[in-house]
């Protein structure tokens, strides 16, 4: 079967960006690839789970056969992009544990003071008077576990979809938010976040945040999460999940191109997901992850991206999808 040089590009280029991941880090990114590709193993699940689900909509007649023809189908398709983004994550979180060996935190009082200029304040603590009480655990939940359920999710929703051209556009802004924004961008700006800053820069300026945060409904998770990061940088392993970098943030990063491509599929879901975006936004800042600057950041780089490869897929001969309003394709 003949292979296009299109359609292997994006392979290769995930291996260049993880070869040289593990060059950088040799020591990290074996034991790194390892667990990711231990979490593959939960895809026969999530599968089994998500797709009769699925089914249920879109044939509801026959939602058997449409899981068997799916499976036959494309199948091999998601395995090989679950592959892929194994391959690739692992070469992100190990630049991300990287980064102070190459470029020390520096940027925190700087955006720190955007941030106060642009906000009349800390938008982390505005974030807390607004919120109310009752918000707390949904908002925390909303940032946390429902963001990767959503994102590995879409993920494999992508990987099914029919469409080349369409799978093609989303992985390649994936690849290159992960590259450009949260390799790149995250090295350039060298900075740890509002939850942070006390213990590499000032104990006093986000003082009133951080007691906001211990006594929020969610205040042990934050506790036992930046502990987690914490201990983990000071002892200089490369566990998975672990890295301290704030600007760009990628949450927003993520959840904006999944509401690009969502609008570019449904005009009435990529509303709900641009709400998603707010939210997240909101959830940075309250949580003190994050900047308000960092998700403006990610916001408009991601959308500059997603415009970018689509321009790139017209130029090359691509057919352009519209939005609809109807059901979501399978």
């Amino acid at each position: 079967m003949r292979v296009s040089w299109r359609a292997l590009a994006l392979p290769m280029a995930i291996l260049v960006y993880a070869g040289a991941a593990w060059l950088v880090a040799p020591d990290k990114y074996p034991g790194l690839l390892k667990y990711y590709f231990d979490q593959v193993t939960i895809l026969p699940i999530l599968i089994g789970i998500g797709l009769p689900v699925a089914a249920v909509f879109m044939r509801p007649r026959a939602p058997l056969s449409y899981v068997v023809e799916l499976l036959k189908d494309r199948g091999v398709r998601l395995l090989l992009v679950a592959l892929l983004f194994c391959i690739g994550v692992t070469g992100f979180t190990t630049f991300k544990v990287s980064i102070p060996q190459f470029v020390p935190f520096y940027a925190d009082a700087l955006f720190a003071d955007i941030d106060a200029a642009l906000h009349f304040g800390n938008p982390g603590e505005w974030a807390h008077a607004i919120v109310p009480d009752w918000a707390q655990y949904p908002l925390g939940y909303l940032y946390g576990p429902i963001w990767f359920v959503l994102w590995f999710g879409l993920l494999a929703f992508v990987a099914l979809h029919r469409d080349k051209e369409f799978r093609q556009r989303y992985f390649w802004s994936m690849a290159l938010t992960m590259c450009l924004l949260g390799t790149v961008a995250a090295t350039v700006f060298s900075s740890v976040g509002p939850i942070f800053y006390d213990d590499f820069v000032d104990a006093e300026r986000f003082a009133a945040l951080q007691k906001a945060i211990s006594e929020s409904a969610i205040g042990d998770y934050m506790a036992q999460a930046s502990g987690y990061l914490l201990a983990n940088f000071h002892a200089g392993t490369g566990a998975a999940g672990t890295g301290i970098s704030a600007m760009p943030s990628m949450h927003l990063a993520i959840v904006t191109l999944n509401a690009c491509m969502l609008t570019n599929l449904n005009r009435r879901v990529g509303i709900g997901a641009w709400i998603y975006v707010a939210l997240i936004q909101l959830g940075s800042v309250y949580l003190g992850w994050h900047y308000a600057i960092d998700g403006y950041f990610s916001i408009a780089a991601v959308s500059a991206i997603w415009w970018a490869v689509s321009r790139v897929q017209l130029w090359l001969g691509a057919r352009p999808r519209q939005a609809i309003a109807a059901p979501l394709p399978a």
